[in-house]
Protein backbone atom coordinates (compact mmCIF):
# COMPACT_ATOMS: atom_id res chain seq x y z
CA UNK A 1 0.00 0.00 0.00
CA UNK A 2 2.05 2.97 -0.80
CA UNK A 3 1.80 5.96 1.56
CA UNK A 4 3.58 8.71 2.14
CA UNK A 5 4.82 10.31 5.22
CA UNK A 6 3.06 13.68 6.35
CA UNK A 7 4.87 14.78 9.61
CA UNK A 8 7.54 12.75 11.42
CA UNK A 9 7.20 13.96 14.45
CA UNK A 10 3.26 14.15 14.88
CA UNK A 11 3.36 10.38 13.42
CA UNK A 12 1.38 11.28 10.02
CA UNK A 13 1.00 9.59 6.84
CA UNK A 14 -1.18 9.62 4.27
CA UNK A 15 -2.24 6.82 2.27
CA UNK A 16 -1.71 7.22 -1.50
CA UNK A 17 -4.97 5.03 -2.59
CA UNK A 18 -7.43 6.28 -0.68
CA UNK A 19 -6.23 9.79 0.46
CA UNK A 20 -7.07 8.99 3.91
CA UNK A 21 -4.43 10.59 6.65
CA UNK A 22 -3.66 8.27 9.66
CA UNK A 23 -1.74 7.78 12.65
CA UNK A 24 1.44 6.18 11.92
CA UNK A 25 2.63 3.27 14.27
CA UNK A 26 5.24 1.02 14.90
CA UNK A 27 3.10 -2.10 16.21
CA UNK A 28 0.61 -1.80 13.11
CA UNK A 29 1.18 -3.82 10.31
CA UNK A 30 0.97 -2.03 6.65
CA UNK A 31 -0.41 -5.14 3.82
CA UNK A 32 0.18 -4.19 0.33
CA UNK A 33 -3.07 -5.74 -0.93
CA UNK A 34 -2.98 -3.73 -4.59
CA UNK A 35 -1.37 -7.38 -5.89
CA UNK A 36 -4.74 -8.63 -4.48
CA UNK A 37 -6.68 -6.16 -6.13
CA UNK A 38 -5.66 -7.81 -9.87
CA UNK A 39 -7.00 -10.89 -8.75
CA UNK A 40 -10.00 -9.67 -7.23
CA UNK A 41 -10.75 -7.90 -11.04
CA UNK A 42 -10.36 -11.13 -12.86
CA UNK A 43 -12.68 -13.01 -10.65
CA UNK A 44 -15.30 -9.90 -10.68
CA UNK A 45 -14.77 -10.84 -14.78
CA UNK A 46 -15.93 -14.35 -14.37
CA UNK A 47 -18.53 -13.60 -11.81
CA UNK A 48 -20.36 -11.22 -14.46
CA UNK A 49 -20.06 -14.04 -16.99
CA UNK A 50 -21.52 -16.29 -14.76
CA UNK A 51 -24.35 -13.92 -13.85
CA UNK A 52 -25.26 -13.32 -17.48
CA UNK A 53 -25.14 -16.91 -18.44
CA UNK A 54 -28.20 -17.59 -15.94
CA UNK A 55 -30.17 -14.93 -19.41
CA UNK A 56 -30.90 -17.85 -22.05
CA UNK A 57 -31.05 -15.34 -24.91
CA UNK A 58 -27.04 -14.50 -24.02
CA UNK A 59 -24.58 -15.82 -25.63
CA UNK A 60 -22.35 -18.60 -23.79
CA UNK A 61 -18.84 -17.49 -22.50
CA UNK A 62 -16.16 -18.96 -24.97
CA UNK A 63 -18.82 -19.35 -27.84
CA UNK A 64 -18.86 -19.09 -31.71
CA UNK A 65 -20.19 -15.75 -33.04
CA UNK A 66 -23.62 -16.28 -33.89
CA UNK A 67 -24.85 -18.12 -31.24
CA UNK A 68 -27.40 -16.04 -29.65
CA UNK A 69 -29.96 -17.62 -28.34
CA UNK A 70 -28.76 -21.31 -28.12
CA UNK A 71 -30.03 -21.58 -24.77
CA UNK A 72 -33.30 -21.11 -25.44
CA UNK A 73 -33.45 -23.44 -28.65
CA UNK A 74 -31.78 -25.57 -26.70
CA UNK A 75 -34.14 -25.48 -23.63
CA UNK A 76 -36.83 -25.20 -26.01
CA UNK A 77 -36.39 -28.46 -27.69
CA UNK A 78 -35.73 -30.23 -24.54
CA UNK A 79 -39.00 -29.09 -23.34
CA UNK A 80 -40.83 -30.07 -26.55
CA UNK A 81 -38.99 -33.83 -26.14
CA UNK A 82 -39.76 -34.19 -22.55
CA UNK A 83 -43.73 -33.12 -23.05
CA UNK A 84 -43.93 -35.25 -26.53
CA UNK A 85 -42.57 -38.85 -24.12
CA UNK A 86 -45.09 -37.33 -21.58
CA UNK A 87 -47.81 -37.20 -23.97
CA UNK A 88 -47.23 -40.35 -25.62
CA UNK A 89 -46.86 -42.23 -22.14
CA UNK A 90 -50.44 -40.98 -21.28
CA UNK A 91 -51.84 -41.71 -24.57
CA UNK A 92 -50.46 -45.54 -23.94
CA UNK A 93 -52.28 -45.35 -20.95
CA UNK A 94 -55.11 -44.64 -22.20
CA UNK A 95 -55.51 -46.42 -25.13
CA UNK A 96 -54.54 -49.62 -23.35
CA UNK A 97 -57.57 -48.91 -20.44
CA UNK A 98 -59.80 -48.23 -23.21
CA UNK A 99 -58.89 -51.36 -25.17
CA UNK A 100 -59.03 -53.54 -21.72
CA UNK A 101 -62.81 -52.11 -21.22
CA UNK A 102 -63.92 -53.06 -24.35
CA UNK A 103 -62.13 -56.46 -24.61
CA UNK A 104 -63.73 -56.74 -21.00
CA UNK A 105 -67.01 -56.17 -22.25
CA UNK A 106 -66.64 -57.55 -25.36
CA UNK A 107 -66.00 -60.50 -22.88
CA UNK A 108 -69.36 -60.07 -20.54
CA UNK A 109 -71.09 -60.27 -23.82
CA UNK A 110 -70.10 -63.42 -25.01
CA UNK A 111 -70.74 -64.71 -21.39
CA UNK A 112 -67.17 -66.05 -20.79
Amino acid sequence: MPYGIVDQDACLVLEAVTGAVGEWREDVISLDVMPLYDKVEELDKYVTDMVHALDPSTVAWGAFHGRQGAHKRAAWVTNFAHGFVIGLMVLSIIIFTTVAMYKLHALRLLGI
